[in-house]
């Protein structure tokens, strides 16, 4: 059995829980109404029964409602409404273990096994609405054999309903289809067959409704007869992997600091391993000792976040990680606090190949890249990072580029061009530079090995110019020539920067 847990008028009761008790206690008292929409034309979008009593209606506009006078208007507040929904599920789940967070003032739990504890379905739901008062909660409860019919019935019936297994269709016919998920242009369809309830929708001929309205007419009518059975989708709690410690001398030697980051990421891999989790993202934060100056104190924080390529549950290589790093930073001042955190995510399911030869692990890998860095360093004078895989730039700059971390996702390669001879241009880092002989604008002689060389063929040239817009403007004319050198016809590309008037050899041709 499913019991739905329904909310009416959920804006008005969500604004009321975010109130004092007594100043809700006078709210309850007064007509109430929550407009919302753009500030130059707000509408009525939700109300209390004693302003309904009052002639106010869903829909009207501000100025209308303060016609009448005596109404308190308030702005609608999500904020207030999402507070309110995560009361409403703490509620749930006192009463069952399998709560579902349907829509905005709506729950679904799972009655199954609670016999025991709660009693029968009707003393189960009397006990929740006595329950919801007492934090100020007004529901309308129907308990069912499947979740949606539970759930319109909630919505439909004031109070509580209880719908015995077998008498979904005729508990359910004298509700309105406007509670059903109907599209405006099917609903049209059915208005003008004198559709209006869950009763006629559900008399309908099942064949000649599919042939007209497709699948998505013959769901509403299983939803109107009360017959589509779904697993609920449970909410879940969104669990945080932070573990901290604090010291009560604050410390300077990184042994001490090593101990307690051992035991810490010791709890969040055992934390994140009992929820078959793992993480591919770890913040380090060091709170330092506070310094005193003038007017108060000053505190120091020294932040450091590691991104891996795959995830894990790797105690030792997330702590080699770390410690590679503090072993090569120095501090201004002893540590005082320590917190660790990790993003869970899906732990990596790989299959290793029968024929293919073994290849590095990643988490190694990760621990092997740790130790380059704290030797080249992270990032060069250009901020450009040190160690990772190369990326071309989005931009026709010659030999531009990006490092990037190593993904595990490799790319598959392009059968279409599998076997294509390829021609590689070896770069020379910086490029060379030589002085070039023109005949009838093209290169005649270039000086290249100590010595002028002659240019059997010369193809070109390729102007091209950018960032013209700021200091690090470029523009070249490229050649590719073929030059007779003592080991033979040699291909090179040879371009002229016509900003610092200044010919290069940039690589060769293989």
């Amino acid at each position: 059995m499913f019991a739905c847990l329904y909310v009416p008028d959920f804006p008005v009761q969500a604004e009321l829980l975010s109130e004092s008790p007594e100043t809700r206690k006078g709210l309850t008292q007064t007509p109430l109404a929550i407009l919302d929409g753009p500030a130059n034309l707000p509408r009525v979008v939700s109300i209390n029964e004693l302003a309904r009593s009052a002639g106010i209606q869903i829909g009207m506009t501000k100025l209308q409602v303060e016609i009448y006078g005596g109404v308190l208007l308030r702005k609608r507040s999500i904020a207030s409404e999402e507070s309110a929904q995560s009361k409403l599920l703490d509620f749930a789940d006192g009463f069952s273990p399998r709560v579902e967070s349907t829509a905005a003032g709506t729950v679904i739990i799972d009655l199954a096994g609670t016999e025991k504890l709660f009693g029968s379905p009707k003393s189960t739901a009397h006990k929740i609405i006595a329950s919801a008062v007492e934090i100020g909660l007004s529901l309308q409860i129907a308990i069912a054999l499947n979740p949606d019919a539970a759930l319109y019935a909630a919505r439909g019936f004031q109070g509580i309903t209880i719908i015995p297994a077998g008498h979904e269709a005729r508990r359910l016919a004298s509700l309105r289809i406007d509670v059903l998920p109907i599209l405006p242009e099917m609903s049209e369809v059915l208005d003008g067959w004198g559709t209006h309830t869950f009763g006629s929708l559900a008399a309908l001929p099942t064949v000649a409704l599919t042939e007209r309205l497709g699948q998505e007419g013959l769901y509403l009518q299983k939803l109107a007869r009360g017959e589509v059975n779904r697993p609920l989708l449970t909410a879940e709690p969104i669990a945080e992997f932070i573990q901290s410690f604090e010291f009560d001398d604050p410390v300077e030697t990184l042994e001490s600091l090593f101990f307690v980051l051992n035991r810490l990421l010791q709890q969040l891999c055992s934390s994140l391993v009992a929820r078959s989790l793992a993480t591919n993202e770890l913040r380090l934060t060091l709170e330092l000792e506070v310094r005193r100056i003038e007017g108060g104190k000053e505190g120091e924080q020294y932040e450091h976040d590691w991104k891996l390529p795959v995830p894990t549950q790797d105690k030792q290589m997330l702590f080699g990680l770390v410690r590679l790093h503090l072993e090569k930073n120095t501090f201004s001042a002893p540590v005082r606090k320590v917190v660790l955190k990790v993003v869970p995510i899906r732990p990596r399911i790989a299959q290793g190949h029968l024929f293919a030869p073994p290849s590095p692990e990643p988490e190694k890998l990760e621990i092997t890249l740790e130790r380059i860095r704290g030797v080249v360093g992270s990032t060069d004078e250009d901020g450009r990072d040190c160690v990772g895989s190369p990326k071309l730039a989005d931009t026709h700059k010659p030999d531009s580029f990006a490092v990037q971390h190593f993904s595990s996702i490799g790319e598959s390669p392009n059968s279409s061009s599998a076997g294509a001879p390829v021609i590689a241009l070896r770069v020379f880092r910086p490029p060379l530079e030589t002085s070039v002989e023109l005949d009838s604008e093209k290169p005649h002689l270039v000086w290249l090995w100590h010595r002028n060389r002659r240019v059997l063929a010369a193809s070109g040239p390729w102007c091209n110019s950018g960032n013209w817009w700021s200091a690090s403007r470029w523009a070249r004319e490229e050649w590719d020539v073929a030059l007779k050198t003592p080991a033979g016809i040699g291909y090179y590309r040879i371009y002229r920067d016509r900003i610092l008037k200044q010919w290069f050899v940039e690589g060769v041709f293989d």
